[in-house]
């Protein structure tokens, strides 16, 4: 039985918002003498690494019926995070599809000025411009949209939870 708080509240992955468990490189592993040296493969270090492209092939084969049910469902089910957690995931969208950023963006009531300015940067940048205690709300939303005066994410979106 553990007697520790089981580290509260701390994610248990990473890379996480909160900065936890991150790389620590004096006691990582020490390379394998392979013909050269060889370190465990981090695909963030590979400049060819474009996790982004398949969503967005997938996103442009997709009729504006299923588009609009994609922004949709993921307005509904993304409206209680935080606004950080909006933010970096409508840069994600950016990066998969300009249009599929847009309309995400849009949808959760995010400042599109901000999004694209977030989206010129790169995967470690946005990390930490949207890390806690940065300019971003860590607040999440209490999803109690019945009665809220300002929801969180498009009215139309709101009328498909009823």
């Amino acid at each position: 039985m553990r007697t520790d708080g089981n580290y509260g509240r701390a994610p248990a992955y990473a890379p996480n918002s909160e900065g936890y468990w991150t790389a620590t490189p004096e006691v990582m592993e020490p390379p394998l003498p392979i013909e050269d040296a060889m370190w465990r493969y981090d695909p963030a270090s590979d400049p060819t690494d474009d996790c982004y492209h398949s969503g967005g092939d997938l996103y442009r084969i997709m009729n504006e019926t299923e588009k609009e049910a994609l922004i949709g469902n993921t307005a509904r089910n993304i409206a209680p995070c935080s606004e950080n957690i909006k933010y970096r995931h409508a840069v994600h969208c950016s990066w998969a599809d300009p249009d599929y950023g847009t309309r995400i963006t849009k949808a959760l009531k995010l400042g599109l000025k901000k999004v694209k300015k977030l989206a010129k940067g790169n995967h470690d940048e946005l990390v930490k411009a949207t890390l806690p205690g940065g300019k971003f709300k860590t607040k999440t939303c209490e999803m109690n949209c019945a009665c809220c005066k300002k929801p969180c994410i498009e009215q139309k979106y709101l009328d498909d939870m009823k």
